[in-house]
């Protein structure tokens, strides 16, 4: 046993005179631990690749499974084919605070692309403001856009509220000339003057709505700040789930003055938060979750104190001569001003 000891040792140094110093029993050695290190490394990273790769491939499929959701949920019909959207306007300057006299232009990358925009509030449509240059901001404004372009699908909106410390700019009077015609094309100033929402409302409900400036001819005023308007909703929706916004429009027809009706043309329309991409997000972090299909999109709610334009759809004259019994001619200062 001792001899077999012997040669063991006397070959192992031996070996070691050749080859180099080997580690003590059960100790690595460097070269293969870092070989093996290596190699694990590289599984390890193969693996982690797989498991991203697979990862983004059930991401993308469980987005397009919620979209189908989504657009079976909103049209009801998914038959038709998917068209291309026009890219998101950019505005030129950042939401937050501004000095009074702020322009704002707003660009969109989309060939022939046109911008419709609105800063009262209301959701800008196709009937909305037509961007051609810059927009100079005075008073807090909330500034929302969206892009149209032909044979695309009309951009989402984007929009960036801005506050201004100033002074609210004042809704002056509608000074007619001395003729006290009401003339075609004129316009007027709007304010709602109640609260409604597309979470309960109706086709054909009525709204309040007052006039938000006098009408006047010279120093008499023909139609008084606060004249109830005419006006009803054209069209509601209520907000569905996987985010669907509500939506609502109306329609203003006309005023009444002394009896007298005065047709009018325009109206706006109100969209509620649009939810769709946390749904999304909830949808792809949680696969096929509930919370995802059943959240809701915000409701469309009108609230007092919201102002807006409309026009006047033909020559209303204002100024009526009293003559008197006698037909005596009058002096212009003695003719008094009627409805």
């Amino acid at each position: 046993m001792k001899a077999a000891l012997l040669v063991f040792v006397i070959g192992s140094f031996s070996l070691t005179s050749v080859l180099g110093s080997v580690p003590a029993f059960g100790q690595a050695d460097p070269t293969a631990q870092a070989e093996r290190m290596t190699q694990q490394s590289l599984h390890e990273m193969a693996e982690q690749q797989r498991q991203l790769d697979e990862f983004d491939k059930q991401t993308a499929q469980n987005s397009q499974n919620f979209m189908n959701t989504l657009n079976n949920a909103t049209s009801g019909d998914n038959s038709g084919p998917e068209i291309p959207t026009a890219n998101l306007p950019k505005f030129s300057v950042k939401a937050g605070k501004l000095a009074p006299g702020t322009k704002v232009s707003i660009s969109c990358p989309t060939p022939n692309a046109v911008i419709y925009y609105n800063t009262t509030g209301w959701t800008p449509t196709t009937s909305s403001r037509r961007y051609t240059g810059p927009i100079t901001v005075y008073a807090t404004t909330l500034l929302q856009a969206f892009a149209a372009a032909p044979n695309l699908a009309n951009s989402p909106l984007v929009s960036a509220s801005y506050t201004v410390k100033a002074a609210a700019v004042p809704v002056f009077p509608l000074s007619l000339s001395a003729d006290g015609v009401l003339h075609a094309m004129s316009r007027l100033h709007l304010v709602t003057n109640s609260a409604i929402s597309s979470k309960n409302a109706k086709v054909g409900d009525k709204i309040s709505i007052q006039l938000d400036q006098d009408v006047k001819v010279g120093d008499a005023i023909v139609i008084p700040k606060g004249t109830p308007i005419d006006a009803s909703i054209t069209l509601v929706k209520p907000s569905g789930h996987v985010g669907v916004p509500g939506y609502m429009a109306f329609a203003v027809h006309s005023l009444t003055a002394e009896g007298k009706t005065i047709s009018l043309q325009g109206g706006e329309r109100l969209d509620g938060i649009n939810h769709t991409t946390r749904s999304v997000l909830l949808w792809v972090t949680f696969v096929g979750s509930i919370p995802a299909v059943m959240m809701k999109g915000g409701d469309a709610d009108i609230k007092p104190g919201m102002k807006f334009t409309v026009g006047v759809v033909a020559d209303t004259p204002l100024k009526l001569l009293n003559v008197s019994d006698s037909d005596a001619p009058q002096t212009p200062s003695s003719r008094p001003l009627l409805q």
